[in-house]
């Protein structure tokens, strides 16, 4: 299978709107018409890396890397809203001493 993120032309760490944006400009520029091969391996590519649930899968399942798990935490822990401490705790961290 060939990686996607080398079909698209993006990098790794390529966000939604940065895949979506390659995607639309290749198939403009490679129609079904005229290259349906091509076209065929870039519609795959971006169905495998369309939103962070599909690349998370693909990553996981899919390329076999060593580091995936590792990658699919940092983004999950990167794109999560951090917890914060209720207003009344942040005053009484603040008035200690």
């Amino acid at each position: 299978m060939t990686d996607p993120y080398e079909v698209l032309g993006v990098a790794d760490d390529a966000d939604d709107a940065a895949i979506r944006s390659r995607y639309l400009e290749l198939v403009r520029q490679y129609s079904p018409e005229h290259y349906p091969e091509k076209f065929a391996a870039i519609r795959a590519a971006y169905e495998s890396l369309r939103d962070l649930d599909t690349r998370l899968s693909y990553r996981l399942f899919e390329a076999g890397r060593r580091d995936a798990i590792e990658n699919i935490l940092e983004e999950i822990e990167c794109r999560s809203p951090r917890r914060r401490l209720p207003l009344a705790t942040l005053l009484s961290i603040a008035r200690r001493p």
